[in-house]
């Protein structure tokens, strides 16, 4: 005698059909995306040693702040910081993967490269705390010329330039928000976008 097959049991079986070759799809994805990463990194370990010495170092100097060390002990220790990092080579690399930064100049120079890019973010944030604490203090103007000064260096950290064009509002110069929107339209489009609107929700007319 034929029983008939229930139509549940028929759609519980195309289910798992269904997801095992979802999931046989995605593992052969995966498979080549690990294939693809490993050939990508076994050329970036083959690349040979390039020249580094003219890449666009950051220009930063600690002669070029006005640091006060004795005012306060918390902006002593962003001033030992600061002069520390004054005639270290700097770059902005967070936009690479390692693997990106031995493909282009080689795992020879990655070490330095990764150190480069320490620093930068060091000052970036060493900077910025500075300017913190000089607001904290009510020291408005050390806190904008520390501020300017990072964005004359086009420190991609959103939060230096809002803070400087808070300030200006606050010191009643908003006509020196153009500067901000100047520096900004110099810097990366990816950065940019993500700041110029957080400017503009704060009232702040380009």
């Amino acid at each position: 005698m034929n029983f008939p097959i229930p139509v549940f049991f028929i759609s519980s079986v195309v289910f798992v059909l269904f997801l095992a070759m979802k999931r046989g799809k995605q593992t052969r994805r995966q498979e080549n995306t690990n294939e693809a990463f490993l050939e990508r990194e076994r050329q970036a370990n083959a690349t040979r040693k390039k020249d580094i010495s003219n890449l666009n170092y950051l220009p930063y100097t600690a002669d070029a702040l006005l640091l006060d060390e004795d005012a306060d002990e918390e902006l002593s220790q962003y001033v030992k910081i600061l002069k520390d990092l004054s005639g270290r080579k700097m770059l902005n690399l967070s936009m690479y993967s390692n693997t990106d930064l031995k493909l282009m100049y080689g795992p020879a120079n990655l070490n330095e490269l990764s150190e480069c890019d320490n620093n930068y973010h060091l000052l970036s944030d060493t900077l910025l705390n500075y300017a913190e604490r000089e607001n904290t203090l009510q020291r408005y103007e050390a806190a904008i010329s520390i501020l300017e000064y990072a964005m004359s260096l086009r420190i991609d950290s959103s939060r230096i330039y809002l803070m400087l064009a808070r300030l200006y509002d606050e010191q009643n110069t908003p006509e020196k928000i153009q500067d901000i929107f100047h520096a900004l339209s110099s810097m990366d489009d990816s950065f940019t976008s993500h700041v110029l609107p957080k400017l503009r929700s704060s009232h702040i007319e380009e």
